[in-house]
């Protein structure tokens, strides 16, 4: 897929010079005034369109446009959210109408980034105003800001586990599963909800748990070429386990295979869900359907290294502008304010370098925050020659979902002949890189 180029780069680079990086806000400041950033209100003329993925956020989309109109008369900002946003914008911009500024989709690789959208600066320049930027660094240059951060984790009913008489989050995976067997115990509430029939959603725990169990930032990238990676006492091993033991225990919903996630956020902000794997993008959604938001919240996988979780922090979707917009001034400066605001109605980390961590995260003194170290083009490669040749892709739930399966008594083979299995066709993918 590629798009026509509507303008020469070089013309698109001249336009947008000025770079984000000296405009933006230091710390998360939100307040109006400050929101007016260096480009004169007199430069900023005419309309911009801005497409998302967010349906259910058009009331706060439209507040964001009044307050920008306010603060630069004469501009007019129209939102555009789509529906199945990743194949509609992806339809889109093969013909060059995706509007001036928009979520950069996922499938778009960043060697692709320079004919789709405008270079917004320097990583040394903006990375003195926004984190997480690694995933839209292209040689140095910076092609979208990211529009909040998540954690990894599991999100929670808190008072679900006060009725069960939890009083502290597990520390280790034998505290996390008594923490379950509590729950059952002593509350209706089922313990751990799998959502099995929501691949994406199983894939947390073939992707997104290692990191805080082993507390090694580089661990997804050194697990490439580890043949032992599906052995006991691997990260890989106790993230799987987890979810195991849950399911193998009877602390899991009656039937998995009947599972269903638009269900699972009302049941757990009404409390008859007490745990589920996620990440904390999810705690606004669940919040935004209980009586007592203040109850949903998240906790970090149940290891501490020196007595601290450590926690994985990624960047959710970037914000790029349209390398075609004809008006990239205005697009740009509307996309600094847009991050100044999108984070913090979303229950995301705000990428603004010194902003306020979430509130429920906010005070923790037992968290520390990293990023995943980010693999070279060699690792990349490597990873995909390793889940192609061993058939397992840490991205799709389907080979997770057998753990489940295994848990009810369902599969003919144990957890460990499968972990097993497992492990020899990672090695085979291990050798095929060492070749």
């Amino acid at each position: 897929m590629k798009a026509k180029k509507m303008l020469s780069l070089l013309l698109a680079t001249a336009v947008i010079s000025t770079s984000l990086a000296g405009c933006g806000n230091s710390n998360n400041n939100n307040n109006a005034s400050s929101n007016k950033t260096s480009s004169s209100s007199n430069e900023l003329k005419g309309t911009i369109t801005v497409l998302t993925h967010r349906t259910d956020m058009t009331d706060t989309f439209n507040k964001y446009a009044d307050e920008f109109e306010k603060l630069h008369p004469g501009t007019t900002i129209k939102f555009e959210n789509l529906n199945d946003y990743q194949n509609a914008i992806s339809t889109r911009m093969s013909t060059g109408n995706y509007g001036d500024v928009l979520m950069i989709p996922a499938n778009i690789t960043k060697d692709k980034y320079k004919d789709f959208f405008a270079p917004l600066g320097t990583k040394d320049e903006l990375s003195k105003t926004y984190n997480y930027l690694d995933n839209f660094d292209v040689d140095g240059t910076i092609y979208g800001i990211p529009t909040g951060a998540n954690a990894t984790g599991f999100v929670y009913n808190a008072k679900v586990l006060k009725d069960a008489g939890v009083t502290s989050l597990p520390t280790t995976p034998d505290e996390y599963i008594n923490m379950l067997k509590a729950i059952k115990e002593k509350t209706n509430a089922i313990p751990y909800y799998t959502n099995y029939t929501s691949e994406w959603a199983l894939t947390n725990f073939s992707n997104a748990l290692q990191i805080g169990i082993s507390g090694d930032p580089d661990y997804m990238n050194k697990m490439i070429y580890n043949p032992n990676e599906f052995t006991k006492g691997t990260a890989t091993y106790t993230s799987l386990d987890l979810l195991y033991e849950a399911v193998k225990n009877k602390l899991v919903e009656k039937d998995p295979m009947t599972s269903d996630w638009e269900w699972s956020k009302q049941a757990m902000a009404d409390g008859k869900i007490a745990v589920m794997c996620l990440g904390t993008w999810a705690i606004g959604q669940i919040q935004a359907k209980s009586k007592t938001p203040e109850d949903i919240k998240y906790m970090p996988v149940p290891v501490r290294h020196d007595g601290k979780a450590i926690v994985q922090v990624g960047p959710d979707y970037g914000m790029g502008v349209n390398i075609h917009s004809k008006n990239i001034p205005l697009a740009k400066e509307f996309l600094k304010f847009f991050i100044t605001k999108y984070p913090q109605d979303s229950n995301m980390f705000s990428p603004i370098v010194g902003a306020k961590l979430p509130d429920y995260l906010s005070g923790a003194t037992d968290v520390e925050l990293v990023e995943a170290k980010p693999g070279t083009t060699q690792q990349a490669q490597d990873l995909d020659t390793v889940q192609k040749v061993s058939l397992i892709n840490l991205n799709d739930g389907k080979w997770v979902k057998k753990i489940i399966e295994i848990g009810l008594g369902v599969s003919n083979e144990t957890f460990d002949q499968y972990m097993s299995e497992l492990n020899s066709k990672w090695a085979q993918g291990v050798n095929a890189v060492k070749k």
